[in-house]
């Protein structure tokens, strides 16, 4: 379940209640795009506030993520909204959306069905669905104290791309659904004392040949980031 709550500098108050939304997720941060809200209850009153708002430049909004207490559990941004059509139960929207990346509701969605017990429920992910649940472990990650001279350990067999590598590497480091970066800069980001680690001192990466020839230039770079924090590198 979603709800609409406008832009406040105190806590968002839900003033409709979603179904579903189509077109939230997009691979680009920011875009100008039509949202469409799926079964809405009371949608002259949604229409009516929104219009309202227009009226004194204050329509800028959330489309928030609600768990089965209709509490807030994520949220996206959307500025400059407007109405673009409704129908009985179901409104579009047009604005500007600050985007999760496809896959980060889907994951939220899972976790909030306790759906993530185990290490790996990212592989059920299609390709394009993996910086969604990067970012999702971004932003769900709990560090309990910091590790000191960890030993990480990565097999290339359990991995086809860069994201799957940085799905694995959170998950090794910080367990089911963990994060430890989406990106090189991120990753090295991490290295430098964030998300739980204070200091890593040795690496194993098992069939790391494989790994080398999907990565390409990327593969050294990343050892280029292990070497830089003298992590002693074994490559199998």
């Amino acid at each position: 379940m979603f709800g609409f709550a406008f832009d406040s500098e105190t806590e968002l108050e839900i003033i409709a209640y979603i179904d579903d939304v189509k077109n939230i997720e997009n691979s680009e941060n920011i875009i100008y795009r039509t949202l469409r809200l799926i079964h809405v209850d009371h949608v002259p009153n949604l229409i009516a506030a929104i219009d309202d708002a227009t009226k004194i430049y204050e329509n800028n909004g959330y489309i928030c993520l609600l768990d089965d207490k209709k509490s807030i559990v994520a949220r996206t941004f959307i500025g400059n909204i407007s109405v673009v059509k409704s129908k009985k139960n179901s409104v579009t929207l047009l604005g500007q959306i600050w985007c999760h990346p496809p896959g980060y509701h889907k994951a939220w969605k899972m976790r909030l069905k306790n759906e993530i017990t185990e290490k790996n429920i990212w592989k059920s992910f299609r390709k394009e669905e993996l910086q969604g649940w990067l970012v999702y472990a971004l932003h769900t990650t709990r560090i309990d104290g910091e590790k000191e001279n960890i030993s990480i350990h990565i097999d290339g067999n359990e991995f086809h791309n860069l994201d799957g590598f940085f799905c694995t590497l959170g998950e090794e480091v910080n367990g089911i659904g963990g994060y430890f970066g989406r990106g090189i800069y991120a990753f090295s980001d991490c290295m430098r004392g964030d998300f739980g680690v204070k200091s890593v001192s040795e690496l194993t990466w098992k069939n790391h040949q494989r790994s080398k020839k999907l990565f390409k230039t990327k593969f050294d770079e990343i050892l280029q980031v292990f070497s830089d924090h003298r992590v002693k590198i074994i490559l199998e």
